[in-house]
Order: C-alpha cells, then sequence, then structure tokens
C-alpha cells in the first residue's frame, strides 16, 4: 500500500481497513499489510514478493494497479514478475467494484 505524505492516518487506516473487509467478505486470509512510503521504491513489493513466496500464498489483494505502479507498463512487468516468481494471483479493489 502506497502512503505518499499527503495522505492522512485517517485515508491510509480506510484503505488498510477496505483491504481487511474484502479479505474477511471472501474467504481469505489478510497476512500483512505492506506499506511504501517513498515515492518511486520497490522496497515493499520486494518484501511482498518474498513473503508470498515463503508463505506460498495464492492471492495479493491491492486497492487499485496504482498501488504498484504509477504507469501501466510498470505495472504489468510487476504483475508478472510477481505471477512468475510466486504463482500468486492478484486482486484489485478497483476492478471489483
Amino acid at each position: 500500500m502506497r502512503v505518499p505524505d499527503d495522505m492522512t492516518d485517517e485515508e491510509a487506516k480506510r484503505k488498510q481497513d477496505d483491504l481487511n473487509a474484502y479479505a474477511e467478505g471472501n474467504g481469505f486470509h489478510l497476512a500483512t499489510v505492506f506499506h511504501e512510503y517513498v515515492p518511486g521504491a520497490q522496497s515493499a513489493f520486494t518484501e511482498l514478493v518474498e513473503a508470498v513466496r515463503h508463505a506460498g500464498a495464492k492471492h495479493v489483494i491491492v486497492a487499485s494497479y496504482r498501488e504498484l505502479a504509477l504507469s501501466r507498463s510498470l505495472q504489468d512487468a510487476m504483475l508478472t514478475h510477481l505471477s512468475c516468481v510466486t504463482g500468486a494471483e492478484v486482486v484489485s479493489l478497483d476492478e471489483c467494484s
């Protein structure tokens, strides 16, 4: 979950609550929410990939694909990498609405 400087604590909590609600409502267990505070950084994504691979998780939930990256081509590359390394399916809340 990207947390830009201008995001309030309430907005961040609401975003995390949305992830929790989706997980619970769809039979998933939300184990961890990864936070990325530095614009353009990918350290949280790297941690996510390792955690999913290690746990053998089959799904990753994101509020939107823009949580991964702003450009569609980079989003696609990150989704492909995640899928190839872990086999996990990514669910975007934006597409579920």
